[in-house]
């Protein structure tokens, strides 16, 4: 998905754009599908998320000559936020502070990827915020252009 900055109010902030990760059910009771099913094929059956190391985890990249490396990223801010609720997907809200990720985003490799450990609760989500600071330019000036990409697994 690519990056689509827009306009900021912010007086230190350019532009900016908020990537959303879908809201994961994380204990799904999967209706219809027991242990005692006779389909042996779907008995018990999980999704891949629900295990206790299930990460989710987001890969940024630049379409600059080198991935991230081809691109200029001082004046680049990212952080992200954890967004959760024990029993209601309709409630889901913030719950936590935003996490300062900037400095996994260097010239020094072709793409990040950040993975989160999700918290205890059952429906989850996590959302990104990159801002163009005042010292950075114009999106597309000297940059390609960045995308980001997200799974649970």
């Amino acid at each position: 998905m690519p990056v689509a900055f827009t306009a900021s109010g912010a007086a230190d902030v350019d532009f900016q754009y908020t990537w959303a990760s879908p809201t994961y059910d994380l204990y799904p009771w999967l209706r219809g599908i027991s242990p005692d099913s006779e389909n042996s094929l779907i008995s018990g059956a999980t999704p891949i998320w629900a295990g206790p190391s299930s990460m989710l985890r987001f890969q940024v990249t630049s379409t600059a000559t080198g991935g991230l490396a081809g691109a200029r990223l001082e004046g680049l801010r990212v952080s992200y936020q954890e967004f959760g609720h024990i029993s209601q997907v309709t409630q889901v809200e913030s719950i936590d502070m935003p996490q300062d990720i900037t400095a996994q985003f260097t010239s020094n490799q072709a793409a990040s990827v950040v993975t989160v450990a999700p918290k205890p609760v059952r429906y989850y989500r996590v959302e990104v915020l990159f801002e163009i600071l005042s010292n950075f330019g114009a999106p597309g000036t000297g940059n390609g252009p960045l995308a980001i990409q997200g799974a649970m697994y």
